[in-house]
């Protein structure tokens, strides 16, 4: 009892917080890149901007990972129902990203203070038995008058898709984006989506990773000619499953 007490005070105090801090009528809560986005880009997408959002609003970790299964559940039916309130453009199969990020962070604000409702909140799973890995990251834009590079942190990509494992992977990516930020974000994120809808992620980890670089790649050069997506970005990760690390890049970023 004393430990389900614990992380619900934590989280409690999290939602409480949040419904002090939050801010609705913010019309761009998160950047984004500006690309249209198709049904299969929409999961990584959500999820992204879910990590921006909550991350920022200092949402605890142990709690980040349900909330953005629960978001990104209820983004999925939500935008088939109205497919029109999330900027579905029905004449061009795709979503128009600014309309489609508001009516995301809108999501997000109406699920945290659902969680006000002490019945809602016991409802939350409670922190996993195996922690993840812990990490630290900082970012510096120098001299550039915007930030052109993301970077990325996932202690379990299994339980952020919904998949069910008995042994769960860690995703730690870092994209040095090159005349914009697009590709960068692009990468940030999809790389690791594409990595587990590869059909060899549960078996061979570093034929996924391939996968996921060949159709990164493919997927954004395609964009860029449609859109006029400018840049580009390097890229460099490492995966983590059990006793194995594995690392993969392109360009000249590196790995130590």
């Amino acid at each position: 009892m004393g430990d389900k007490e614990d992380y619900l005070t934590s989280y409690r105090m999290f939602f409480e917080n949040f419904a002090a801090t939050v801010n609705p009528e913010d019309q761009l809560p998160v950047n984004i890149a500006g690309y249209t986005i198709t049904e299969a880009e929409l999961p990584g997408e959500v999820l992204y901007w879910t990590t921006q959002y909550l991350t920022e609003k200092q949402c605890p970790l142990t709690l980040l990972t349900p909330l953005q299964r629960i978001i990104l559940d209820e983004v999925q039916v939500a935008s088939k129902k109205q497919p029109a309130d999330f900027g579905y453009k029905a004449d061009e199969s795709v979503y128009i990203a600014l309309r489609l990020m508001q009516a995301v962070t809108a999501r997000v604000n109406a699920v945290c203070l659902r969680y006000l409702d002490n019945s809602q909140l016991d409802t939350l799973p409670p922190p996993p038995a195996q922690p993840e890995l812990q990490t630290v990251s900082i970012a510096t834009k120098n001299s550039r008058r915007v930030m052109e590079d993301r970077h990325v942190e996932i202690g379990n990509l299994e339980a952020l898709f919904g998949i069910e494992t008995t042994e769960s992977t860690s995703f730690y990516a870092v994209y040095d984006g090159h005349a914009g930020s697009a590709a960068a974000m692009y990468c940030a994120a999809h790389l690791h989506q594409y990595l587990v809808e590869s059909p060899h992620f549960s078996t061979d980890l570093q034929r996924a990773l391939r996968d996921a670089f060949l159709r990164t790649d493919a997927d954004f050069v395609r964009k860029s000619n449609q859109e006029r997506a400018c840049g580009g970005s390097t890229a460099v990760c490492v995966c983590v499953r059990g006793r194995k690390l594995l690392a993969a890049w392109a360009g000249d970023s590196l790995a130590l």
